[in-house]
């Protein structure tokens, strides 16, 4: 009886806390939280976004200032090894007079040291028809400026 008894506290404990995953990693070494970031994309001048990685796989991207073309968009990421994750996006190219001008996907892998990462990957844009009008690769290089979760669309 004491035995069994025995057992049975050790199985209670064993559910009761919950073990964290071997692979759980400090949010240090996680792109959670909110980033800023230099994009560059083949040859155009380089251009300040907002990235923005939730814990559940999200991302979200804003960039642009009054006066300059803006946009907006959301896609998703996941870790990709020891320090690296991947991360996929689609956003919208507003011209500063208000004019949708294109679509921009974009597909890149992250190499990240704590609070800076450095991407680079494909970068597709079509026309709001969708029609291609360019592809070729890009590249980023950003900073967290906040730990704490955001919220992506």
């Amino acid at each position: 009886m004491t035995k069994t008894l025995l057992l049975l506290l050790a199985g209670l404990a064993a559910t009761a806390v919950p073990a964290q995953p071997a692979s759980a990693e400090p949010i240090e070494f996680l792109p959670v939280g909110t980033w800023t970031g230099l994009v560059k994309v083949s040859e155009d001048p380089p251009h300040e976004s907002i990235l923005k990685f939730t814990a559940s796989g999200k991302v979200c991207l804003t960039f642009g200032h009054p006066g300059e073309a803006t946009g907006t968009g959301t896609g998703t990421w996941q870790p990709a090894g020891y320090n690296r994750f991947t991360f996929q996006l689609t956003h919208d190219v507003y011209l500063p007079d208000g004019t949708l001008a294109a679509y921009v996907a974009v597909q890149h892998t992250a190499n990240q040291k704590r609070d800076k990462f450095s991407s680079s990957g494909d970068t597709q844009v079509t026309d709001p028809q969708g029609n291609p009008v360019r592809s070729g690769p890009s590249s980023i290089e950003a900073t967290r400026s906040s730990y704490s979760t955001p919220h992506c669309p």
